[in-house]
């Protein structure tokens, strides 16, 4: 399945032209075109919370099947995953990305003619198949792409995006949902969220592969292609010659290499980094899913309207954008280590509160901050995913450890949490949300590696 390696000296080469390279508009359009695609993942994920509220007396849901509902696209997430990562190792980023948006937009745009709850499920989890495609490429290509000082930055502007479409689902259900029969209405807004998938043939024409894998893959004629292309832009902007490559030059001697394929995450040295990063990001996912999915659904149980739910939440998913780019600032002077500690400890304590409380300033308040502290640690998080695993097996890597997030803060606790909120009451299913949350952080604060300010190379240097 892969090209033939690429010769060390080479790889060596091209990370180090590649770190003195300063921010341009080249290195902005691959920021724009993974957001982007980010943000239409999102916008189709963000649906089925929007409509949950008109699905469930539509169609006479209970509690069970309210659950497996709102976790079928993350079961389809999970078992795409680490299969779409090991593609991307092997036939580039580029690829898999337009194949994913390609698959997953075509499947939620079926699933507005679904003409059953189990027609439903199904299309949602053909959807989370592309949408498992799609998740770990945009920021494997930021630490490819972008400067070790600038990498979590630019990591929080691009999972802003992911927030937008969460910030647009409810929205642009104001805007469609109270003005059609119920019927007609959810079909409506779910073709709205799949007409995007027309982005794939931008990510087609515009995006470029990278250099790093093109250089680790054979591929040194296209390496050096996409390369003397961003430095022809650096100097444009500059006006002036760029730096020595011997200035920034990386290690001279590559690291040993460590084993490749599905199975790799779980090979030595990188095993105890996998378990570490899981456990985090399985804390984090738990708290983003009940909060994107079930917070319309209850805000409406409690008495609130359902236009009063939707505009509730979309102020909540709001609140994660401003978190995002100010724990992707700090992530690069903190760290990325002790930004997922703070954050992810605030969220926890928030979570306890949002579950006490009652009235609809305190609710919206907690919400806000499980969301600006707990989905705003993404950057830091995701970003320790690409870092701390070397370039050929970066998105196997980072695809492991997200399966393993989303399927036990995805699927387990979001399946089991309507049941459990109806057997113990709110508070105590929040209270469970911020155990899981709190245990992430210990977890992270004991064992967690720290990675700014390191180049890639450096970082995969230390794992020997």
């Amino acid at each position: 399945m892969r090209a033939s390696a690429g010769h060390p000296d080479l790889s060596q080469e091209i990370a180090a032209r590649m770190e003195r390279l300063p921010i341009t508009g080249f290195t902005w359009r691959v920021v724009v075109l993974g957001s982007f695609a980010w943000v239409i993942e999102s916008l189709s994920i963000g649906a089925l919370g929007v409509v949950l509220p008109i699905l469930k007396p539509l169609w006479t849901l209970g509690a069970g099947s309210v659950g497996m509902l709102a976790i079928s696209s993350t079961i389809g997430i999970v078992i795409g995953l680490i299969p779409a990562g090991y593609l991307a190792d092997g036939y580039g980023r580029k690829s898999v990305l337009f194949w994913g948006i390609l698959e997953y937009g075509g499947f939620t745009l079926l699933s507005a003619a679904s003409p059953s709850y189990a027609w439903l499920v199904a299309f949602r989890f053909l959807s989370g198949l592309g949408m498992g495609a799609v998740f770990p490429l945009p920021y494997a290509l930021i630490s490819e792409f972008v400067p070790k000082h600038r990498r979590t930055l630019f990591n929080g502007i691009m999972d802003s995006s992911l927030s937008a479409g969460y910030f647009i689902a409810p929205l642009l259900g104001l805007l469609v949902l109270p003005h059609f029969a119920p019927n007609l209405a959810w079909r409506g807004f779910m073709c709205l969220s799949g007409l995007p998938l027309v982005f794939a043939l931008i990510i087609r024409r515009s995006l470029p592969e990278s250099p790093r894998w093109l250089s680790r893959h054979g591929h040194a004629d296209r390496a050096f292609h996409v390369l003397n292309l961003m430095e022809a832009k650096a100097r444009r902007k500059d006006r002036q010659i760029l730096a020595p490559v011997e200035a920034s030059r990386l290690p001279s001697k590559t690291a040993p290499p460590t084993a490749t394929g599905i199975l790799g995450p779980w090979h030595r040295p990188l095993v105890r980094r996998t378990v570490v990063l899981a456990a985090a990001a399985s804390g984090t996912f738990f708290m983003f899913y009940i909060v994107m999915t079930y917070l319309p659904l209850i805000f409406f149980r409690e008495g609130f309207s359902f236009a009063a739910s939707l505009r509730f939440t979309a102020l909540i998913t709001a609140a994660a954008i401003p978190g995002k780019l100010l724990n992707g600032l700090l992530g690069e002077t903190i760290g990325r280590k002790w930004m997922y500690v703070i954050f992810m400890g605030i969220a926890g304590l928030a979570a306890i509160f949002f579950g006490l409380a009652r009235t609809p300033s305190l609710m919206l308040a907690y919400g806000a901050l499980m969301s600006f502290f707990g989905t705003g640690t993404f950057p830091v998080l995701k970003m320790s995913y690409a870092e701390q695993y070397p370039t050929p097996l970066r998105t196997t890597g980072a695809a492991t450890v997200e399966t393993i997030g989303r399927f036990l803060g995805g699927v387990v606790g979001p399946y089991a949490f309507p049941t459990l909120i109806a057997a113990v009451g709110l508070g105590r299913g929040f209270d469970l949300v911020s155990l899981v949350a709190l245990i992430s952080v210990a977890i992270t604060l004991a064992y967690g590696q720290e990675s700014k300010q390191a180049s890639l190379e450096d970082l995969e240097a230390r794992l020997h």
